[in-house]
């Protein structure tokens, strides 16, 4: 049996939203186009808030312990899915370098955020019950990044 400590989960999810931020405000800076400036100046605004979120939930759960995971590799998975997936140091800086157009831009962000959607889901069942609402709104404003992201490539189009 592997057990994850709530305090685990919601540092993740700090990393997340940090370098969610970073990914927002350096690509922001190399974008010509003003409107798509604003809007990820906007989403990193966004994520900072999601990191103070997660950092009172990390807080105050920290010392709750989360149910043990019979399945290693359910937890392994996890684990593997946060370092690869999400916004990760090792890629960020290099994912920014290569953006060179709008488009790319939005397409990154818009994988990066559903990626984002699908961590929450899984983590969420992983959480006491009493929390589940604030994950939930979190998963819906990330929902609503997404849709932002895509308006913004069809209008680009």
């Amino acid at each position: 049996m592997t057990l994850f400590s709530a305090k685990d989960i919601f540092e993740f999810a700090v990393k997340i939203e940090v370098n969610g931020e970073y990914f927002y405000r350096e690509t922001a800076k190399k974008l010509p186009d003003p409107k798509v400036k604003e809007l990820f100046t906007f989403l990193a605004d966004e994520e900072v808030k999601h990191k103070k979120t997660f950092e009172k939930l990390a807080t105050r759960m920290g010392s709750i312990s989360l149910p043990e995971l019979s399945n290693a590799d359910y937890k392994a998975y996890l684990e593997a899915y946060t370092e690869n997936l999400i916004f990760s140091d090792a890629n960020i800086k290099s994912k920014i370098a290569g953006i060179d157009d709008e488009n790319v831009a939005l397409m990154f962000a818009i994988d990066k955020e559903l990626d984002t959607v699908h961590y929450y889901k899984e983590v969420k069942s992983l959480i006491p019950e009493s929390e589940h609402g604030l994950v939930d709104k979190i998963i819906d404003e990330e929902r609503s990044h997404v849709v932002k992201l895509a308006e913004m490539k069809r209008k680009l189009a």
